[in-house]
């Protein structure tokens, strides 16, 4: 595997919390993980296995304890907070379970939003914005409201969002969990159109056993470790 592909690559992760008290607590315990480009991998667990602060870090939202995180090919380690937030914003598009949409902004104001920190010019904001959403089916709700929008629709808008600056990573946390299984059935054929089709590295963090064995690989973990390895015998395809 050649190291320029990685677009993730971690090596001896740890997290503690409480440092140095007697109520210190390690929440990731060596984590060694590597994501390869256009690949699309799920990280499984249950509620305290870890996977939310794993999440984080991946996220650059939070930094390791002890360990080396190269995102991108970039050692997030040496980089300031102001970088780390740069870095987010452009390599790094995420999708909640809870759509974290702006509320008095509309679909297309929701999307161009990412682009705005970056610096891009109002009419190009605009135009890529509207293409994105097309892209996720969402072309006829430019001006809408997330009030004026179903679940389904709001997790689309919150997709096109994080594809603004064409990131290296799309990572999803439980993007189908506040939803129906049909609605989250379009939501999961959404993340393999993206994928098979744009080409974009997802990582997706779920509990959902079945929603993993669509990916092209599942890492499960369970108190802080990466306990399991596969590859799904069968993936769905776009």
């Amino acid at each position: 595997m050649n190291c320029s592909q990685n677009v993730i690559e971690m090596k001896g992760i740890e997290k503690s919390f409480y440092i140095g008290t007697p109520n210190e607590l390690r929440i990731l315990n060596g984590i060694n993980i590597t994501v390869i480009k256009g690949e699309f991998v799920s990280i499984v667990g249950q509620s305290g296995s870890g996977k939310s602060t794993l999440m984080n870090i991946i996220g650059a939202l939070d930094r390791p304890t002890v360990g080396t995180y190269y995102l991108d090919n970039d050692d997030t380690s040496a980089m300031t907070d102001n970088i780390l937030s740069d870095i987010r914003n452009a390599k790094i598009g995420f999708v909640f379970q809870t759509f974290n949409l702006i509320p008095r902004s509309s679909a297309l104001r929701n999307v161009e939003l990412p682009m705005l920190y970056a610096g891009f010019p109002a009419l190009e904001r605009t135009k890529r914005a509207r293409e994105l959403l097309e892209l996720v089916g969402m072309g006829d709700r430019l001006s809408h409201q997330p009030s004026e929008l179903s679940g389904g629709q709001k997790q689309r808008v919150a997709i096109a969002r994080a594809m603004a600056n064409d990131p290296a990573i799309i990572l999803a946390d439980e993007p189908t969990g506040a939803l129906d299984s049909q609605t989250g059935r379009t939501v999961m054929d959404l993340f393999h159109k993206l994928h098979k089709q744009e080409g974009k590295t997802i990582v997706l963090i779920t509990h959902n056993d079945e929603l993993a064995e669509e990916t092209d690989r599942v890492l499960t973990i369970i108190d802080g470790q990466i306990v399991a390895e596969r590859t799904p015998s069968k993936s769905k395809g776009a």
